[in-house]
């Protein structure tokens, strides 16, 4: 997953304007056609969205296909993976908690679960469950934990004790996917029940959602929705996902647009459901109040996706559009779902093409049909070009692109390897991530780390660059370090394509 930060933001950059509504039997008129224009642009196989207006669902449709060379067609009922719109499900689970008096928003976490550490001792002991929920723990982000595939959940939690400050402590959000880990360690704590348990029999049987499913393992195979990325510009199944028992409270569930539809009701009628309440008023209520904002900046004539004020509630991000409170989250992996609880109004937006922006597109296209009306909501104007630069086809690897350009350009060249290449080999540990082996075959280096490997070829001096390793967005530049002694000590990692690094990846030479 992604710096799917990035990606939330610009879903909530919104700004203050209104004008009336258009009539209800216009709304959708040009809809269909114009999410299919898109779809081709931003070369999505499928996607689905649903609507809800005043209790009612009043739009449920499928498009495209359910993957690439698949004659499955996307309807209303296919499942696709939810991503990290899971989070927004656990902390209601932590709420439920919080209404049965078994803990509070502010307990600290070594209260409920006393095996949490990370490598800051005051941030291990002071550390709040809200804290986690709303990402301001200031603590790296480490997906490679997980992302890298070769750790379970026990070795992960247990290696939380090596993570290190991005941010000082309550500063800013600073979004982890790996804290809603330890949340799903709360609640099996409190409530002798796992995590994927207590959503299945406390939210996703109560609200009727029986197209909702913990992991892509247990979707019916031909239902799914398959995910895809863009592999050197070709748009293709996704080729090493990891499990998503991992860290599954972060972003395991798969559930259907008609499935989400019941949670967006949920939550616009503040945790009721057919007359039976399952959180109090109250407790979501605190899950939708902005609780640590991100500043922003006065821009002069910024666009309308531009907010004034946003930030990060319990589980969800909140911000202003068009004069009403919005809340939302999204999911890396081609998703987003938003409400707008003063129009008893909500969306979600599924596809199966990660890291795509379409999806929070949309979902604002749809609240502007309301808010605005259906003309501007279904044309293009400047908004495509806008959406199409934050977050279409090429977006991802602008970075990494803009980044090689800055190294090529400063290249020495004819610079060579210090050392003969077979001296490069050998294991390199980090106390974070665990091992990574680099190999000597055939004149070249090769690296394996967890479940990935790539070959590396000289870059400059004792410089090696990797192309695409784990993600394919993401290059590697691995330094290597030399001592005058010709032996190796360690080698660094630097991420060609990640815009915000937030830590240095270094691994330790033990053989």
């Amino acid at each position: 997953m992604r710096n799917v930060v990035g990606l939330h933001w610009f879903g909530a950059f919104w700004a203050l304007v209104w004008v009336p509504t258009a009539l209800p039997a216009d709304r959708f008129d040009g809809f269909d056609a114009y999410v299919r224009e898109a779809m081709q642009r931003w070369e999505i196989p499928g996607l689905a969205i649903a609507v809800v207006k005043d209790d009612k669902l009043v739009l449920a449709r499928g498009y495209g296909k359910c993957g690439v060379g698949s004659d499955r067609p996307v309807t209303k009922d296919t499942p696709f993976s939810i991503a990290s719109c899971t989070k927004s499900f656990t902390a209601a689970c932590i709420g439920m908690l919080v209404d049965e008096k078994k803990v509070q928003w502010d307990d600290r976490v070594q209260m409920h679960w006393s095996s949490f550490e990370v490598a800051d001792s005051y941030v291990s002991r002071e550390a709040t469950l809200r804290d986690l929920l709303c990402h301001r723990t200031g603590l790296v982000r480490g997906d490679l934990l997980f992302v890298k595939g070769d750790f379970g959940n026990e070795e992960i939690l247990r290696r939380l004790k090596f993570l290190p400050q991005a941010e000082p402590f309550r500063t800013k959000v600073t979004y982890n996917n790996l804290m809603y880990e330890v949340l799903g360690q709360v609640i099996r704590q409190k409530s002798d029940r796992p995590w994927d348990q207590f959503v299945t029999e406390r939210i996703i049987q109560p609200l009727g959602m029986t197209s909702t499913f913990i992991t892509r393992d247990h979707v019916p195979p031909d239902r799914l929705a398959s995910r895809h990325r863009r592999y050197d510009g070709v748009v293709l199944p996704v080729k090493n996902p990891f499990s998503e028992q991992l860290v599954a409270p972060s972003g395991a569930i798969h559930s259907t647009v008609v499935d989400m539809a019941q949670w967006l009701k949920f939550h616009l009628h503040e945790g009721e459901y057919q007359g039976h309440r399952l959180l109090q008023t109250d407790t979501i209520r605190d899950m939708h109040a902005l609780v640590q904002s991100i500043p922003v900046r006065r821009k002069p004539g910024a666009n309308v996706y531009r907010a004034q004020v946003v930030g990060t509630g319990l589980g969800w991000w909140v911000s202003d559009y068009r004069g009403r409170v919005a809340i939302r989250h999204g999911g890396g992996w081609g998703a987003d779902m938003a409400f707008v609880p003063a129009e008893n109004l909500g969306v979600v937006v599924l596809s199966n093409l990660d890291w795509n922006l379409l999806v929070q597109m949309l979902a604002n296209d749809v609240i502007d049909a309301y808010l605005v009306g259906p003309e501007q909501a279904w044309s293009k104007g400047d908004k495509w070009d806008f959406w199409l630069e934050a977050g279409g086809p090429e977006a991802m690897f602008r970075a990494r692109a803009e980044q090689k350009a800055g190294l090529d350009k400063n290249r020495l060249e004819g610079t060579k390897p210090s050392l003969p290449l077979e001296r490069y080999a050998g294991r390199y540990d980090s106390d974070l991530y665990g091992p990574l082996q680099v190999a000597h075959d055939f004149g070249r280096l090769n690296v394996r780390f967890g479940h990935f490997a790539g070959e590396l070829e000289h870059w400059q001096d004792d410089m090696f660059y990797g192309q695409a390793i784990v993600e394919p967005f993401l290059d590697w530049l691995v330094k290597f370090r030399v001592a005058n002694d010709r032996s190796i000590s360690d080698l660094e990692i630097l991420h060609i394509g990640w815009r915000d690094p937030d830590e240095r990846h270094i691994f330790r030479r033990t053989n």
